[in-house]
């Protein structure tokens, strides 16, 4: 006899809590079997708790289904049409596996299944439901009469659901669902994001059939998910269905679903309020993303003098000479540009409250300005360079940020402030701030340029390290180390007036070339960032 394939798919169906298997005391009994025309046969069986557990061993002889034991892990096998059962002792849980597509579902008996000596048994009832989505013809279990009623043959159809069809109406598309027998309960959802799922419970459906329907319509996809207590029909539809209706056509078995579709008045009302969201968010993102806040870090501070200088010139004095009259340069210019210092005067600021000071203002741009050195001192060591927040790639660059970061040394309860700054966190800590590092490299570069043709100093480039300063910044940020004080060149240039204009003249028409390449940037997407 040739019988039907099922694919089951991956499914966990929980019927009910698993209980245990210790309760007493238990009765021996026996159920009997009627296959078709066949005389009945008894097979032992054995009821606790009121509750009827078949043997296995017989139901596999007497059904002569092939077979397997493995004794070591207690569990048992058998073969049912296209199918693999499995049953594991002192566990409530069928594992079914399609042969033909290797699918596997899992099925959650009332109680566990056992073994006395070398016989399995298995909750009756409960295995014969899942056993009849198997079995190509009709097979139930009668608690009474404490009998299975098993067909030979299988009935007119063995599928319940056979096609599916779609036509276009006035308002919309039908779709009906054949089938070859009344349904029972039906469930039909349509999800916002366009998936209509339709269940039928206690249905089996014509997998391969159904597979090879081609969308037409509003319907874009279709999916069909047979398990052992129910088939799931589902339909990826056009954005322009808004509702579906399901019946059942009295004059058959068949599902009838209207899928109701948006008029072409609707349609043009929808697009022109998602034209003018997309118009408003843009305006909006452009408003919140304006370049109208500078934040101008001059390093060190108070009890932090920075490096010393061959000529005792300390890097506090320079980086706030700098800030202050590149501050000046901006006010000045750039209109509807508001400057933010984090320090104006000769103080300490700790380390965290720079970038706080920044995200407060609502910042759009940071700039942490500080002079290099030397462990040896004079040096011809000479050139400045622009920082991204990344961990350092070169030996060089690593001893600058421990140089930078020490000054954390200098604030109460640095230890605890700190401590989750390990190097491996701080690569988690330089990746949240990748959605400003765009505009970041993008200002190093500009900046770097500008400085370069500007100033007599060597430009060193631009590179990545891990300064503390610049962790937090909800903003793009850069920290520029303006040149050496420990190459006596480089310091005359730092600690004098002239010098000091110089640089932040040049850090100044760098910010103007960045602005507009910033504002087209702007314009064009709506979003800072790098998005």
């Amino acid at each position: 006899m040739t019988r039907p394939r099922w694919i089951i798919p991956f499914l966990c169906l929980f019927l009910l809590p698993a209980a245990g298997l210790s309760a007493s005391p238990r009765d021996t009994v026996s159920v009997s079997v009627r296959i078709g025309t066949e005389p009945p046969v008894s097979i032992r069986a054995q009821e606790r708790s009121d509750v009827v557990f078949l043997s296995l061993n017989d139901f596999i002889r007497v059904f002569r289904f092939p077979s397997s034991v493995n004794a070591t892990v207690r569990k048992a096998e058998f073969r049912i049409a296209f199918h693999r059962v499995k049953v594991t002792a002192e566990n409530p849980y069928l594992v079914i596996t399609d042969l033909s597509s290797n699918a596997a579902s899992v099925i959650q008996l009332p109680t566990d299944a056992f073994v006395e000596g070398d016989v399995y048994f298995v909750p009756a009832g409960e295995f014969i439901k899942t056993i009849a989505v198997l079995w190509p013809g009709d097979i139930s279990f009668d608690d009474v009469e404490l009998t299975v009623t098993a067909s030979t043959t299988p009935s007119a159809s063995p599928f319940d659901i056979t096609n599916v069809e779609i036509e276009p109406k006035l308002n919309g598309y039908l779709m009906t669902i054949e089938a070859s027998r009344k349904l029972g309960d039906v469930e039909a959802w349509l999800k916002p994001d366009g998936w209509l799922f339709v269940t039928v419970t206690n249905a089996r459906a014509d997998t391969v059939t159904l597979g090879k329907i081609r969308p037409y319509g509003a319907i874009r996809r279709i999916l069909v998910f047979q398990s052992p207590s129910s088939v799931q029909l589902t339909f990826k539809v056009a954005p322009d269905v808004k509702h579906a209706e399901v019946i059942t056509d009295p004059g058959t078995n068949n599902l009838l679903i209207s899928l109701h579709t948006q008029s072409e008045t609707e349609k043009a009302e929808l697009e022109r309020q998602r034209q003018q969201i997309i118009k408003e968010t843009l305006a909006e993102a452009q408003q919140r993303w304006k370049l109208d806040v500078i934040v101008i870090d001059a390093g060190h501070g108070g009890k932090d003098p920075g490096t010393i200088g061959v000529g005792k010139t300390k890097e506090k004095d320079v980086a706030l000479g700098v800030a202050l009259k590149l501050g000046r340069l901006i006010e000045k210019n750039l209109k509807g540009v508001k400057v933010v210092y984090t320090r104006k005067t000769d103080t300490f600021i700790e380390l965290y409250r720079r970038t706080q000071i920044a995200n407060d203002a609502n910042g759009k741009l940071f700039i942490s300005i500080h002079c290099n050195s030397t462990e040896k001192k004079p040096s011809r060591q000479n050139g400045f360079e622009i920082y991204l927040l990344r961990p350092g790639r070169t030996q060089e660059a690593i001893k600058i940020a421990e140089r930078e970061n020490s000054v954390v040394n200098l604030e109460e309860g640095f230890e605890e402030r700190y401590k989750a700054l390990t190097e491996e966190n701080f690569i988690l800590v330089s990746m949240q701030q990748s959605a400003f590092m765009r505009y970041s490299e993008q200002f190093a570069a500009i900046a770097a340029t500008s400085m370069a043709d500007a100033l007599k100093i060597r430009n060193s480039g631009v590179r990545q390290a891990g300064f503390y300063v610049l962790v937090g910044a909800s903003m793009p940020n850069v920290l520029v180390e303006t040149g050496y004080l420990s190459n006596r060149n480089e310091e005359k240039v730092l600690k004098g007036n002239s010098g000091q204009q110089k640089i932040a003249e040049a850090l100044y028409h760098g910010i103007r070339e960045y602005a507009k390449v910033y504002q087209k940037a702007l314009q064009e997407t709506g979003v800072a960032g790098g998005k």
